[in-house]
């Protein structure tokens, strides 16, 4: 009986190092540092909602740049053929460089210089098997974009369909920014 529960514990520990151990990573292999001092914007996306996400996200990460978020993507390969599924990692890491171009053109186009952070703000994590997705209630082959804006520490401060709730998301990133100046908020000027 000892050796049996000695047997459940070894198990029990060994079961939970892994999940300790792993830490979320983008398709190049970059550890994501959510929790880690910056505020977070995580975008919940797949195949299907790609335009959705390319029409609005830009234009409403340059609105909360005041609080310099890092920016996360999860791209849920739930409907992605097990055969396809690294093609898709692939289009996956092209999209990241597209879109550190387009961020990049939306702050000339307003006058600005791009961040200096801005390539290490951005993130895209492929998620194979979608848990991620699941956990925040969307099904394989979801239709809308949905969005969390974590605090510094990794908590949750905001969530929702996007881009219906980028007025709260936006504005829960604008109260961690200990900054008076105006800023402009998912289209609003505060």
């Amino acid at each position: 009986m000892k050796k049996l529960a000695a047997l459940v514990g070894l198990l029990g520990v060994l079961g939970a190092a892994p999940a300790l151990a792993a830490e979320l990573k983008d398709v190049f292999g970059r550890e994501v540092p959510i929790g880690k001092g910056r505020p977070t914007v995580v975008l919940y996306a797949n195949k299907g909602t790609r335009d959705e996400l390319r029409e609005h996200a830009y234009q409403f990460v340059y609105d909360v740049r005041a609080g310099k978020p890092i920016v996360v993507v999860r791209v849920d390969l739930r409907d992605v053929p097990g055969l396809f599924k690294g093609m898709a990692k692939g289009e996956i890491r092209k999209s990241h460089a597209e879109s550190l171009d387009l961020m990049r053109n939306l702050f000339q186009e307003h006058g600005e210089s791009p961040p200096p952070e801005l390539d290490t703000s951005l993130f895209m994590v492929a998620d194979s098997k979608g848990e991620p997705h699941a956990s925040v209630g969307l099904k394989k082959g979801f239709k809308n974009v949905y969005a969390q804006v974590l605090d510094p520490s990794g908590q949750e401060l905001a969530k929702g369909p996007f881009p219906q709730s980028a007025g709260s998301l936006g504005k829960a990133v604008a109260e961690m920014t200990s900054s008076p100046s105006h800023a402009r908020v998912a289209g609003v000027v505060r």
